[in-house]
């Protein structure tokens, strides 16, 4: 780091996923975790003896109201997201939140106004997958027109029921999470294929939900009332659609991850990376150089916006369509039919 160079003061809210923001911030030398706010007392302390952090705060509000914090990473149960969103927004702070931007689209809109308020401060969603080598060198390859244009979409990710969360924490419970395996793990997964297609407009979708597991899973207490597995069909303004599952639990041979695209000149997949287009008539398929890609983390573009003064990628914006996606899914499930975005 250059001498006087600013380090930009990070307040982690949250200390589950809150843990992984924290080891990453200390990490890049223009940030330092100045703050760190959970209610509960013994997530506290631990925390403040592991990582030698001074500024402890029992609630977020005074977090937010902290001279010594320049920016919030929202780790916090999804519930409270959006209220932290606005009040760290509303006194100065940037904002990192982890997804979903909140458990309603009318929350999810109150935090983007808040956003276009001020927009000195940078507010990103942290959709983690978006930084992976993979998938910032397919981007590149799709806006340089090289799969042409891309009309179809497909991701999966299934776990073993072994690996379903435990009943009764935050996780499971629909009034503090929103949802279940969908806003955990699938908001990642759609945000993704989503963006890889150029975040065109959703305007039906149609959905499915399940839990099979949940409620047996292991030290039930009756505290699950979300699904444990979700399917949907998204159909976009440019006429180009998107299939996926996500679930916690599922009778897979082994934990399942992928996604596809198709578009009219070529198309890819992820995990594993592969490019296929023809040659000659004859479809071949290669694998990009992925070393040669200079990406950075989620964390460090965050950090690297606030101080050159640039927006973020994964932007509150695309939180909130994200969001409405799936709460199309979560209405469509429910009443057996497609429905409008």
């Amino acid at each position: 780091m250059l001498p006087g160079t600013r380090k930009i003061r990070i307040g982690v809210m949250g200390l589950g996923i809150g843990r992984w923001h924290i080891e990453n911030y200390l990490a890049i030398p223009e940030a330092k975790v100045a703050a760190i706010c959970d209610s509960d007392e013994e997530k506290l302390k631990t925390a403040v003896i592991r990582y030698g952090i001074t500024k402890a705060y029992a609630n977020y509000e005074e977090l937010c109201q902290s001279d010594d914090v320049d920016a919030v990473s929202i780790c916090a149960p999804n519930h409270v997201h959006a209220s932290v969103a606005v009040h760290a927004l509303e006194h100065g702070k940037h904002v990192l939140c982890e997804p979903p931007v909140s458990i309603s689209t009318a929350e999810g809109e109150k935090v983007l106004e808040t956003v276009n308020k001020y927009p000195d401060l940078k507010a990103m969603m942290a959709m983690k997958l978006r930084f992976s080598k993979d998938a910032v060198c397919l981007k590149t390859i799709i806006e340089n027109g090289e799969l042409g244009e891309i009309y179809y979409g497909f991701t999966t990710h299934l776990k073993q029921p072994a690996g379903i969360p435990k009943s009764g924490s935050w996780v499971t419970r629909k009034k503090l999470s929103g949802g279940g395996s969908l806003m955990d793990n699938g908001v990642h997964f759609l945000d993704l294929i989503w963006w890889l297609m150029g975040c065109p407009t959703p305007v039906e979708a149609f959905g499915a939900t399940y839990s099979i597991f949940g409620s047996h899973s292991k030290g039930s207490t009756g505290d699950f009332d979300v699904e444990d597995l979700a399917l949907g069909i998204v159909k976009f303004e440019n006429g180009a659609s998107v299939m996926f599952d996500n679930g916690w639990a599922a009778m897979v041979h082994k934990e399942a991850t992928g996604m596809r695209l198709c578009g009219t000149r070529g198309g890819a997949t992820l995990w594993p990376f592969q490019i296929c287009y023809a040659e000659n008539g004859v479809i071949v398929s290669k694998t990009p150089d992925l070393p040669r890609i200079n990406s950075e983390n989620q964390f460090r573009h965050f950090i690297n916006c606030i101080l050159d003064d640039r927006q973020p990628i994964p932007t509150i914006g695309q939180g909130v369509t994200v969001l409405k996606m799936l709460d199309a899914i979560y209405r469509s499930a429910e009443k057996g039919e497609s429905v409008a975005v």
